[in-house]
């Protein structure tokens, strides 16, 4: 009887050895992955080169856009892209162990005008970049306009005051001027940005409509201003604001290339 059970207890140990060396082992290389969009009217990209030199691993974007690298080196990686036979962009990445890096790829896909922008996705709404814009145009459709500079030409508007005023949104002045729209039978202000940043004069004329890239304009109700705008002085007469609380009409962001 002992020695039996000892030869079982043997044979149990030694079928377990393999079992242990067959268990999966974690995963620990990283990913990258993400989209290629056309900079002139937010369209995915087909047959844009993604490659990580170092690792010797390429990939070029499907008809949706998308593509994916997988069994890369984690740490600081350089990203190469290139479109067209066209040298793009290097760019380093910090790409983490078993996880996926997800980049947004933003190009001009009719010529070579507007600055290439490769970019890690984030949080649409702090996203202070062109590709925002057309991440935030996929997420908020419905709440407000989004101009991308395909619609800007096909309008033909000569100013941002007359694409606005498309929008209701003129300039008003009484000790001072400001952007503002009717609301209810009032006037109200609105938050206008130029590049993720606050817009100090009201005067946004001064950008030239070609240097413009896309605008999004956010209906009231909407909530709150999704660029985070402070208020940058109302106008006030005797301690009190003639206007409503900035925000209340919406909120207006300028892209420029």
């Amino acid at each position: 009887m002992f020695r039996t059970a000892r030869i079982l207890i043997l044979v149990g140990v030694a079928s377990a050895a393999p079992l242990f060396a067959l268990r999966p082992q974690a995963d620990t290389s990283a990913r990258l992955g993400g989209n290629a969009i056309s900079a002139y009217n937010g369209r995915p990209l087909a047959l844009v080169m993604i490659a990580v030199p170092t690792a010797g691993k390429s990939v070029v974007t499907d008809s949706t856009g998308r593509f994916l690298l997988t069994g890369l080196e984690p740490g600081e990686q350089i990203v190469h892209v290139s479109f067209e036979g066209q040298e793009i962009l290097d760019r380093p990445f910090s790409l983490r162990p078993g996880k996926t890096t997800r980049i947004a790829v933003v190009l001009d896909s009719n010529a070579a005008e507007l600055s290439p922008l490769v970019v890690e996705a984030r949080l649409v709404d702090v996203w202070r970049d062109l590709a925002g814009f057309y991440a935030r145009r996929k997420r908020y459709d419905g709440f407000g306009h989004f101009f991308t500079r395909e619609d800007i030409e096909r309008a033909r508007s000569k100013s941002l005051s007359t694409l606005l005023g498309g929008e209701g949104i003129f300039t008003w002045c009484l000790y001072g001027c400001q952007p503002t729209r009717f609301s209810h039978g009032r006037i109200c202000n609105m938050p206008i940005t130029l590049d993720g940043l606050p817009i100090w004069d009201y005067n946004y004329d001064k950008i030239p409509m070609a240097n413009v890239a896309a605008v999004e304009v956010y209906r009231e109700g909407f909530g709150e201003d999704p660029f985070g705008v402070p208020n940058m002085g109302q106008l006030q007469l005797a301690g009190s604001s003639l206007l409503p609380r900035r925000g209340t009409c919406g909120s207006v962001g300028i892209w420029t290339r």
